[in-house]
């Protein structure tokens, strides 16, 4: 098991381990009393904040906040040894070796008396006739009240 196995696990197990141990405090007082109002009342009660759970919860946000940031480092620097210039360079280098054999068209069997096709397309001279904007807006108009007045006949007679 290699380093970076082991410090996801431990990032995984230190996560749940934080979800469950806020999960299992509970709170003394409001949570006005946290933000300022109650003096020494905080939000856990007058011991203040050193009970067990507590305590084990700031110990797995610490351990939690290392293994993220040594993943991260570790992450970097696998990344960082393969550049983009390395990739490009490898990927731009011909192959010595094909598997697929290159056929010349005689060794295929092509004909060459095989019909050509014609590149030069038919022209059509009917010209498309233009459509002022003003006469199509118009009639999109005179279309959209027709509907309407459709609908509201319909709805009249039922």
């Amino acid at each position: 098991m290699g380093i970076t196995t082991i410090l996801i696990v431990v990032t995984v197990f230190s996560s749940l381990s934080i979800i469950v141990l806020a999960l299992m405090q509970t709170s003394k007082g409001d949570m006005g009393s946290a933000f300022g109002g109650g003096g020494s009342q905080s939000m856990f009660g007058s011991r203040g904040s050193a009970n067990f759970l507590s305590r084990m919860t700031s110990i797995m946000v610490a351990v939690f906040f290392i293994s993220c940031l040594t993943l991260a480092y570790i992450y970097a620097q696998r990344n960082e040894s393969a550049s983009v210039v390395d990739q490009s360079v490898l990927e731009t280098q011909p192959t010595t070796s094909s598997e697929v054999p290159i056929l010349e068209d005689e060794e295929a069997g092509l004909s060459s008396d095989m019909p050509e096709l014609d590149s030069e397309l038919p022209v059509i001279d009917s010209e498309v006739p233009a459509i002022d904007a003003d006469e199509a807006v118009d009639q999109a108009e005179d279309a959209v009240e027709a509907a309407a007045d459709a609908v509201q006949d319909d709805l009249s007679t039922n």
